[in-house]
């Protein structure tokens, strides 16, 4: 994928894709990968790749060991270095390439409370908070398990006005500086996001029913951390792998198609983050892809017996017969 094509796959798409659902869920979360070159020298480090995935509902699929297995139903996902303005309006492109936004009733956001993710004013969705960054915020500024579990059973109770209350004591009898910072930084977290903090289906909304009733089922949300995992942190992390920002994003977009479900309706997005290509095949792969490196068919090779200097005479090993 040439970077033609890459920006091609970020253009507003010419007809709304043909997916029609009555709801949407929508997930985000980042992942810092490491920078080399100049690019390092101008952003520093490291630069957090955003990621988005969006899908309508899950599919409970049964599994040979009887166990039943869930898997997103026509996932579109996209990742990119850019800013958040820019990555939302790019993200919104795949979604309008494969659903009729038209369609759509009502949009669910996860996140793990980031500005970039959830303090979107443009978005026309309902804001949750993942449940397992709300609960791990818990592991992290809580030292005293009791506490930590009384507030656990607090957030789980969804009683929030007194999850607050109760944090807020803490800080206030608190003498030990460094727990009174921890526990501030636990109420502040939550006070932020406190619209966020119930489920979608614990507001008291209609909740419409999903494409196929029965079969797509509504989402439990929590899906982000694997798929940052299986999209980019698989591929592009670990190695002591070192990334320009215009490569990382060139191989996100190939990535982010790859782990994608669906095709989109417009050709402008084709060759972007939307089509989930199947992989080649060993029978179906050329024998020859260019030129090629003969070194061994033209090296000399003294004082060898015959029969080795017929095995590297051979311009591919694929030719051997054994």
């Amino acid at each position: 994928m040439g970077s033609s094509e890459i920006e091609n796959s970020k253009k507003t798409p010419s007809n709304k894709g043909k997916i029609e659902s009555a709801i949407l869920y929508e997930e985000a979360d980042g992942d810092w990968l490491k920078l080399q070159g100049k690019d390092r020298k101008k952003y520093g480090a490291s630069k957090e790749m955003k990621i988005g995935i969006a899908y309508d509902g899950e599919l409970h699929v049964k599994q040979k060991n009887g166990e039943t297995r869930c898997e997103l139903d026509n996932k579109v996902a996209y990742a990119s270095f850019e800013s958040a303005r820019d990555f939302r309006k790019y993200m919104e492109n795949v979604v309008v390439s494969a659903y009729n936004v038209d369609e759509i009733e009502l949009r669910v956001k996860n996140g793990d409370g980031a500005q970039w993710i959830q303090k979107d004013n443009s978005c026309d969705c309902i804001c949750v908070l993942d449940k397992f960054h709300r609960n791990k915020k818990i592991t992290e500024c809580v030292s005293n398990k009791e506490i930590a579990e009384n507030l656990r059973e607090l957030l789980l109770q969804n009683r929030f006005d007194e999850l607050l209350d109760c944090i807020q004591a803490y800080v206030n009898s608190t003498e030990d500086e460094r727990e009174k910072a921890k526990l501030q930084e636990l109420y502040n977290y939550y006070s932020e996001n406190k619209e966020a903090l119930p489920g979608y289906y614990d507001r008291g909304i209609e909740i419409p029913p999903t494409r196929e009733p029965g079969v797509i089922h509504h989402a439990n949300l929590g899906s982000m951390e694997g798929n940052v995992f299986t999209i980019i942190g698989n591929r592009m992390k670990g190695g002591r792998a070192c990334w320009s920002v215009n490569g990382g994003n060139n191989l996100a977009a190939l990535l982010c198609k790859h782990y994608s479900t669906v095709i989109p309706t417009s050709s402008e997005t084709s060759v972007s983050n939307t089509i989930a290509a199947p992989p080649l095949s060993a029978a179906k792969a050329p024998k020859h892809d260019g030129k090629g490196y003969e070194f061994f068919g033209n090296v000399s090779i003294p004082n060898s017996p015959s029969f080795i200097k017929a095995i590297f005479s051979y311009n591919h090993l694929s030719d051997l017969i054994f």
